[in-house]
C-alpha cells in the first residue's frame, strides 16, 4: 500500500483514498493558497486589531483612510471590511464620528464554520453527539478539579436547566474546550430542534428533549460531584448522563443531516442576533449554501455564470459578489473563468475554522496550558476510538506513514511530523472529533511557535521511535499501552517547549 504527499500541499493522501464523504483531517501546517487582495487586507486588518490588543471600541479609520493606509481602491476595500465584519473582527458604523470599529466576537462565526465544514462530510448526530460526549466528560473532571466558590452557586442554581451543560463548560476556565462545546451544542440543536417528521410530535422536538432531561437526577448528581471536587465521580456522572442523552437526541436528530433542514434562508435568527450586521449578502450566502448540501456538495461542478445566478437569486451584482466572497472564504464555491466556469462548488478544507477559532480565542486569552491539556483529552479519544475500529486497512495506512517517516529526510521531517496524528485522528471515524484536533494542533503552532512553526520540539529521530512505539501497541490492540505511549509523546512534546520555545510539535 503506498504513501505520498504532495509537498506543501495541505491534503495528505495514505492508502487508499477516503470515500468523498469522508473528511481527512485539516492539516496545522495549510498549503500556500493565492488569497485574492481583499482577503490580504482584511488578514492585515485583523492583524493590526491583534496587535493593539483588541481595543473593542476603537475607530479603525473611514472607508478613505483604510484604503489609503492599505495602498487599495474603494473596491477592494469594502470587500475587505465585508470580510472584516463577517469574521466578526470589526463592524462599520455610519455617521458622525463613524467608521471601521473594533467588535467584540461572539462564538457564532466559529459555529458557522464548523457547520460548513461539517456540512460538506454530511455529519450525522451520532458523530456529534459521540464527540460532544467526549468533550463533556472531559470538561465535567477538569470542572471538579478547577471550580472556586464563585461559580459553585451560579452551577448549583444551573442544576435544572440543559444550560447546566454550557456553564460546567466555562467554569472549567478552557477557553477553547469551552467553545467548542458551545459550538457543538448549538449544532445538535440544529439537527434536533423542530424535526420534519410531523408525525413524531412533540417529543421530537430537541430543546423539550433537553428540559425534560434536566428535570431528572442526571444534571443533579454532575453538579453535585463538581461542587464537591470529585472530578472521578463528577467525570463517570457526566458520562452516564451523556449517554443517556445520547441515546433520546440522536432519535429525535435520525437522519437529519446539517444544512439540509435548515430555516428558510435569511430567516436565521442566531446570524441576527450576533455583533455583525445580517446583510442581504448573508441571506444569498445562506441559499446557495443549502442548494449545495441539498445537492449532494458536488465538487467541481458549475452552478451558473453571475449573469444567471443574478436573476436566480434575485438580487443585485454588489449583493451577490459580497454574498460570493464570504463563501470564498469558508472554501464553499470558487469563481472560475471559461466555458466550464463560473460559480464552481469547491471543497472546504478547514481553514476558516482555524482561522476563526484562533480569532476568536485570541481575543478571549487563550491559554497554553489548557491548549495542551485539551489535545492531550482529544488525542487519548482518538487513539481509543482508532484501535476499537482498526481493521487491515487501518493498519496499512498507519504502517504506510511510519515507513513514510522512515525514508523522510531529516531536514525537511517538520513537513509530515504531524501527519500520524491527523491519520489516528481519522482512523478514530469520527469527523468531529478529528477536525477539533485539527484545530488545537494548529493553535498549539500559533500559540506555542509563533515565530518559527516550521520546526519541531523533538529531534526527527526521537519522534520517528515515540511514532513506531504509538502504532505498534496500537496495532497489538493494546489500548493502555498506546494511551500511554502517546501521553508520554505529547508530555516530551510539552517540556521540550518549554525549554526551546519558537518550535512546533511533531
Amino acid at each position: 500500500m503506498g504513501a505520498t504527499r504532495q509537498h506543501g500541499d495541505a491534503d495528505l493522501i495514505l492508502g487508499s483514498a477516503p470515500p468523498p464523504t469522508r473528511l481527512r483531517a485539516v492539516s496545522p501546517v495549510p498549503g500556500a493558497r493565492d488569497p485574492k487582495l481583499a482577503e490580504r487586507v482584511a488578514a492585515s486588518i485583523e492583524a493590526d486589531v491583534l496587535r493593539a490588543g483588541w481595543p473593542v471600541g476603537l475607530v479603525l479609520g473611514s472607508e478613505e483612510q483604510l484604503a489609503a493606509r492599505y495602498g487599495v481602491g474603494r473596491a477592494v476595500i469594502r470587500e475587505a471590511i465585508r470580510l472584516a465584519e463577517h469574521r466578526q473582527v470589526a463592524r462599520m458604523r455610519r455617521g458622525r464620528g463613524g467608521g471601521l470599529v473594533v467588535v467584540a466576537p461572539d462564538a457564532s462565526a466559529v459555529t458557522e464554520s464548523l457547520s460548513i465544514y461539517l456540512e460538506y462530510a454530511q455529519v450525522g448526530v451520532d458523530d456529534l453527539l459521540e464527540a460532544r460526549t467526549v468533550l463533556e466528560v472531559f470538561a465535567a473532571a477538569a470542572a471538579a478539579a478547577n471550580l472556586d466558590e464563585a461559580h459553585l452557586v451560579e452551577v448549583r442554581d444551573a442544576g435544572e436547566t440543559p444550560r447546566v451543560h454550557e456553564l460546567v463548560a466555562e467554569t472549567t476556565g478552557n477557553a477553547a474546550l469551552s467553545l467548542f462545546i458551545q459550538a457543538i451544542v448549538s449544532l445538535t440543536g440544529q439537527m434536533t430542534r423542530g424535526t420534519p417528521d410531523a408525525a413524531a410530535g412533540p417529543a421530537a422536538d430537541g430543546e423539550a428533549l433537553l428540559s425534560e432531561l434536566a428535570a431528572q437526577p442526571g444534571h443533579l448528581a454532575i453538579v453535585a460531584a463538581i461542587t464537591a471536587g470529585d472530578a472521578p465521580a463528577a467525570r463517570d456522572r457526566m458520562r452516564d448522563h451523556m449517554t443517556e442523552l445520547h441515546a433520546v437526541l440522536a432519535e429525535a436528530g435520525r437522519g437529519a443531516r446539517l444544512g439540509r433542514d435548515d430555516p428558510e434562508p435569511g430567516t436565521r435568527p442566531a446570524a441576527a442576533d450576533g455583533p455583525r450586521p445580517y446583510r442581504p449578502a448573508n441571506a444569498v450566502a445562506a441559499r446557495i449554501r443549502s442548494e449545495i448540501v441539498r445537492r449532494g456538495w458536488p465538487v467541481g461542478e458549475s452552478l451558473g455564470f453571475e449573469g444567471d445566478l443574478l436573476r436566480k437569486y434575485g438580487v443585485g451584482r454588489a449583493q451577490f459578489r459580497e454574498a460570493i466572497r464570504i463563501l470564498e472564504d469558508h472554501s464553499v464555491v470558487r469563481m472560475q473563468r471559461g466555458a466550464a466556469g463560473g460559480m464552481v462548488v469547491a471543497m472546504p478544507d478547514g481553514r476558516a475554522v482555524v482561522r476563526t477559532a484562533s480569532l476568536y480565542l485570541t481575543y478571549q486569552g487563550m491559554n497554553a496550558g489548557h491548549i495542551r491539556d485539551l489535545r492531550e483529552e482529544l488525542e487519548a479519544a482518538t487513539i481509543a476510538m482508532a484501535i476499537d475500529r482498526l481493521d487491515p486497512a487501518g493498519e496499512g495506512r498507519l504502517t504506510a506513514m511510519i515507513e513514510l517517516e522512515r525514508t523522510w529526510p531529516d531536514e525537511d521531517f517538520p513537513a509530515i511530523s504531524h501527519d500520524l496524528h491527523a491519520v489516528i485522528a481519522e482512523l478514530g471515524g469520527n469527523q468531529t472529533l478529528a477536525l477539533l484536533q485539527s484545530i488545537v494542533m494548529q493553535l498549539s503552532a500559533e500559540r506555542l511557535y509563533p515565530g518559527d512553526r516550521g520546526r519541531v520540539t523533538e529531534s526527527a529521530a526521537a519522534t520517528r521511535h515515540a511514532h513506531r512505539a504509538i502504532v505498534g501497541a496500537m496495532i497489538a490492540r493494546d489500548t493502555a499501552l498506546a494511551l500511554r505511549r502517546m501521553r508520554k509523546h505529547l508530555a516530551a512534546l510539552a517540556h521540550s517547549t518549554t525549554d526551546r520555545p519558537g518550535r512546533r510539535p511533531g
